[in-house]
């Protein structure tokens, strides 16, 4: 609290003093204001790139299916090795005058691979999976949860639907487990349940396992269940975590992988698909990301053996432009302010309403938009106290401040020197500009 006290009402001053009204600074805040900054200047400065691709349309016993050139001159294609239209229309050509006859099937290979579930819920990943499947902001993720927790009246009074929510902990209770293995062959099938009960490892060093993972407090509740009591908001939510959690402790998920080679003289097109052997914990949930709400549908390829001789029905060249990274998300900023180990998972909801009030940010369709005022804070703050906002040292103290709770530091010497550290640096800022000197005197806020 000292520190984070320290951090902010040091710097906050000098933002006043050169126009930035209601600027603040924060020891998790500004690192994550960065990286919305930064990854807007990268937008700004892409310059696109053309490559073209020739998609190929197949026919075999009556059903289609799509493959994409991958070889040309037995050399295989990397993604620019067709930068022009020029050369696409020519080798498209080639292959139109050389593909009468059809192509061959050299090669096909199949395997077998598992999906493992995803991990039970902590803070930060329900409201990442919150954000990509209910398009639910932090903030309302955590208010409803924090509903689900408090407790709903399910006829004989409130009662606590889910355990609590701040937490970074994946452990799951034994009595939690217990029940889980009880109730899962019940309604998915004995052959759902592994043969043991599936731990997981906690891929944060820093993570604060005074709680458990997020779970209901009972898997007899299920969501159709309870759906009477709840509000849409809240079902969504209950749902989600129930099925996760249940998903947690199921069997893996069986994928059929297949891959086809087909060729004409010196041309190789592959067309892949993927089939669902064995459904196991899918059948309940399945993790979203970034890109897509949900994982998309594998196309199913029609049976093929080599040798075969297969018609093409179509053959395009297609034009494309690489594409900017896109802006962060609620749900991504907190998965890579998680990577760079900044903040807590309980911090994450109030970092993006503070930046959002302090009218840093604008919400728009989702993405996180920095606004001029908050490209200037941050550019003041990169320029005069950068050794603060990046992302290893804030995540080098957060580390620290871990083993001071753990009682394995002392807090004096490393508020000393954060206090001595930040002293010398808002001095030295001071002097830069006449203007922020007298602003700041008027506020006895870090005696020099």
């Amino acid at each position: 609290r000292s520190i984070d006290y320290l951090f902010g009402m040091g710097i906050s001053p000098l933002l006043w003093g050169i126009g930035i009204r209601k600027g603040s600074a924060g020891r998790v805040q500004s690192p994550a204001l960065k990286m919305i900054v930064e990854r807007e200047e990268a937008i700004r400065k892409f310059i696109p790139q053309e490559y073209w691709t020739l998609n190929a349309n197949f026919l075999k016993d009556g059903k289609p299916f799509d493959g994409f050139l991958y070889s040309n001159n037995n050399k295989k294609l990397a993604k620019f090795d067709i930068d022009n239209d020029k050369d696409a229309n020519k080798i498209k050509e080639e292959i139109l005058s050389s593909s009468i006859d059809g192509f061959e099937v050299l090669k096909v290979s199949k395997k077998e691979r598992k999906r493992q579930p995803a991990k039970p819920f902590i803070t930060s990943t329900l409201q990442q999976e919150a954000s990509r499947k209910l398009r639910f902001a932090a903030r309302r993720t955590m208010g409803i949860a924090q509903e689900l927790y408090t407790g709903i009246d399910i006829g004989d009074g409130p009662i606590g639907l889910i355990t609590y929510m701040r937490t970074d902990s994946i452990n799951l209770a034994q009595e939690a487990t217990d029940e889980m293995r009880n109730i899962i062959p019940k309604l998915f099938g004995q052959d759902a349940l592994p043969n043991e009960i599936r731990m997981y490892a906690n891929s944060s060093k820093n993570a604060q396992e005074a709680h458990e993972a997020i779970r209901p407090t009972s898997f007899a509740r299920t969501p159709e269940e309870v759906k009477k009591f709840l509000n849409k908001d809240q079902l969504d939510l209950y749902s989600l975590i129930w099925k996760r959690t249940i998903a947690s402790q199921m069997n893996d998920a069986i994928l059929n992988s297949v891959s086809v080679d087909l060729g004409v003289e010196n041309k190789i097109f592959r067309a892949t698909g993927q089939s669902i052997k064995y459904p196991g914990f899918m059948q309940v949930y399945l993790e979203g990301n970034d890109e897509e709400d949900a994982e998309a549908e594998a196309k199913i390829l029609p049976e093929m053996k080599e040798g075969d001789m297969i018609k093409m029905e179509n053959l395009e060249a297609i034009q494309h432009f690489t594409q900017p990274p896109g802006r962060y998300t609620e749900a991504s900023l907190i998965k890579n302010l998680e990577k760079e180990g900044i903040g807590r998972p309980s911090t994450y909801a109030a970092i993006i309403e503070t930046l959002r009030f302090k009218e840093y940010v604008e919400i728009e369709n989702r993405t996180l938009t920095p606004t001029g005022k908050g490209a200037s804070a941050c550019a003041f703050l990169d320029k005069n106290f950068n050794d603060f906002i990046k992302y290893s040292y804030t995540a080098e103290l957060e580390e620290t401040l871990d083993k001071i709770s753990r009682g394995e530091s002392e807090w004096i010497p490393t508020t000393d020197s954060f206090y001595k550290h930040l002293t010398k640096m808002v001095g030295d800022t001071e002097k830069l500009s006449p203007n922020i000197l007298i602003f700041v005197s008027q506020f006895n806020l870090i005696p020099l």
